[in-house]
């Protein structure tokens, strides 16, 4: 079988064979596919693998950033990895995610994140799961008795929405850093216009939180709907309750509010509702996986617990590299940088240690789980090094 020659997609004519092969792999529609390809493709990399003109693979890269140690790492995020139904169990994915990593590598980037339906195959490739997603659906009339002081304004000024959420998403581990034009991309293709629903909550003129949900119309027209929450982002506490408030008021239309895919932290609703357990239901659904693509980029521009100065000797097998690579991890004053060398005390595959990186397995338990060897005491500095600071990822793409 021949193998795919893999090309950007650059054309109208490209986004059009690509969309066709893609929405037949994911059974989706083609109309949807080709408004939110030709918006992505100014900004993204979109690579198609073709076999005799024929389009049977490909995936798109959208750049941005992912805070982790409180600092913006350079990410492409991955997104729409597909092989056409026709030309599975041909090896073409394993060629597929081979490019997509030296493409991700010359662009400059630290760090591919996505999110995944399938681990198995990712597994293989060298990414490894942070965390799964937890839809949270919780009774609206529950959210409703909620208020804060301040005033909820449809449609906020997006500069202004990424800029709050920059100052503010930093602290958790995991967020994106999104570019301006992230929302135009990812939430204004998917539905008309009278479907989606954007509000900023302002405290004196000050914007202070930020929610885009769309109401989910039922299958049986006599039973309610939802309201299917995307993103909900509160600095303060009055710009939280009055979101819960907001999403909360269409209890008449709309049973239950349904924060989708960790679109805001489940563990925080035990908190703040008095009957929790008779008013939130959870389930797991995709998994956020992680992989560095570049270990030295990846040291770099993370940030790292103050106040602990460390040099750990690594030893990273990598699937897309020939044999383990040595590298000596060195830490001070909050910055990092890694070069090529040491004895490897510390013997780890690519997935475990991007998990560590992103503070979402500690170096400890990756041990005892199998995944990392090393000394005791290095693998506590390891644990030292990446802190305590909360993980979120809220951002699906």
């Amino acid at each position: 079988m021949s193998q795919p020659v893999f090309v950007d997609v650059r054309s109208d004519a490209d986004v059009e064979r690509f969309v066709a092969a893609e929405s037949e792999a994911f059974g989706e529609s083609l109309e949807e596919g080709l408004r939110e390809y030709r918006a992505m493709l100014p900004h993204a990399v979109l690579r198609m693998g073709c076999v005799d003109d024929q389009a049977v693979a490909g995936y798109s890269l959208m750049p941005a950033g992912q805070f982790l140690g409180g600092r913006s790492v350079g990410a492409e995020c991955v997104t729409s990895v597909f092989v056409h139904p026709a030309w599975r169990r041909r090896g073409i994915a394993g060629a597929l995610l081979r490019d997509l990593v030296d493409v991700a590598r010359v662009s400059g980037t630290a760090i591919a994140p996505l999110y995944a339906s399938t681990t198995r195959l990712y597994r293989r490739w060298g990414w490894e799961v942070g965390d799964r997603t937890l839809v949270n659906r919780v009774r609206a009339d529950a959210l409703s008795r909620f208020r804060g002081e301040g005033q909820a304004r449809r449609n906020p000024d997006r500069a202004a929405v990424e800029a709050m959420r920059r100052a503010h998403l930093h602290r958790f581990d995991g967020p994106l850093d999104r570019p301006d034009w992230w929302l135009a991309v990812q939430w204004d293709t998917e539905a008309t216009a009278h479907e989606r629903c954007d509000y900023g909550w302002f405290e004196d003129e000050t914007l202070t939180g930020f929610v885009r949900y769309k109401y989910a119309h039922p299958v049986d027209w006599s039973a309610p709907g939802t309201i299917d929450v995307y993103e909900l982002v509160a600095t303060t506490v009055d710009a939280l309750h009055g979101l819960f408030g907001l999403v909360g008021s269409h209890e008449s239309q709309a049973g239950d509010v349904v924060f989708k895919r960790a679109a805001f932290p489940g563990r925080d609703l035990l908190y703040l509702l008095p009957d929790v357990d008779k008013a939130v239901a959870i389930r797991g659904s995709v998994c956020w996986m992680q992989r560095i693509i570049d270990v030295s980029r990846a040291v770099e521009q993370r940030g790292w617990r103050a106040g602990i100065d460390a040099r750990l000797e690594l030893e990273v097998s990598d699937p897309c590299e020939d044999g383990a690579t040595r590298l000596v991890l060195e830490v001070a004053s909050g910055r990092g940088h890694a070069t090529v060398g040491g004895a490897g005390g510390i013997r780890c595959g690519i997935g475990a240690l991007s998990v560590w990186y992103s503070s979402r397995l500690r170096a400890s338990d990756a041990s005892r789980l199998g995944l990392l060897e090393g000394p005791p005491g290095d693998i506590e500095t390891m644990d030292a090094l990446v802190g305590d600071r909360p993980t979120w990822a809220p951002d699906y793409f």
